[in-house]
């Protein structure tokens, strides 16, 4: 069977929060593309503390303004729409049903090719999920099985079945928890100082960076250092110079 890529795309999401904690199931099931269509929320550091140490989906995320943007660079495998909704046009069935066919009837996905087989499953905003022109190009309309009254699932938990159901049919290398915090502690990533973000911060606040012996950048960055910091910490100071400096350098515009 072919290598498979599997891609999330979350539609018109609305809350960054939701964005976030999609980041970290899809950390935890061992995907890493997350595609964005048209999103409706900024992304902040709310949407960074839901992704937690799964970080690298949201922050490699693909973002397209339009369907007709995403069909023009994607590539075309089966993509799946996902809904709580029944009715005309949308023959639903469960999503496991659908990807148990697909694994022992697709020709194509048993095909040898180096070529990695794309399936795109795609989820709706939290208020109303897909609508018809989101499902049109769609190859299957699925569902995920609830057992109560409430059929509507949480964006973010929504994704985490998605992606394990999909990992229950087509397996995948599962995480070895024997010994994994001793073995992380024996691997240091090297901690990146956000020295741009700094420099962009201070410079729009017309603070002058080129005075050598009284340069505020050095003095501010020998002091965040002296309390070493932690990759995590780095990585929200970071967040916060880069939306304060998108806030004044906004604010600037308005009163020019």
């Amino acid at each position: 069977m072919r290598n498979i890529d599997l891609r999330i795309v979350l539609v018109r999401s609305i809350y960054e929060r939701n964005v976030g904690s999609t980041s970290r199931a899809m950390a935890n099931m061992g995907f890493t593309k997350l595609i964005l269509i048209d999103p409706k929320c900024e992304f902040t550091i709310e949407s960074n503390k839901a992704a937690a140490n799964g970080q690298v989906p949201l922050r490699d995320r693909t973002v397209y303004a339009s369907w007709e943007e995403f069909y023009k660079n994607e590539p075309r495998g089966i993509q799946i729409a996902t809904t709580a909704r029944d009715g005309k046009g949308r023959q639903v069935e469960d999503l496991e049903t659908t990807l148990k066919s697909i694994q022992q009837t697709s020709t194509t996905l048993k095909k040898q090719s180096d070529d990695a087989f794309v399936f795109h499953i795609v989820f709706g905003p939290e208020d109303w999920g897909l609508s018809g022109d989101d499902i049109q190009y769609a190859n299957h309309c699925c569902s995920i099985p609830t057992y109560g009254d409430n059929t509507s699932l949480n964006l973010a938990q929504a994704t985490l079945l998605a992606m394990y159901t999909f990992r229950s049919v087509f397996g995948g290398d599962r995480s070895r928890l024997e010994g994994q915090q001793q073995a992380r502690a024996k691997q240091k990533k090297p901690i990146i100082f956000p020295d741009e973000s700094l420099k962009n911060w201070l410079e729009t606040m017309n603070i002058d960076l080129s005075k050598r012996k009284t340069n505020v950048f050095t003095v501010l960055r020998r002091m965040l250092l002296q309390n070493a910091p932690s990759e995590k910490e780095f990585r929200m100071l970071e967040i916060v110079l880069q939306q304060s400096t998108r806030k004044m350098r906004d604010s600037k515009k308005k009163t020019d």
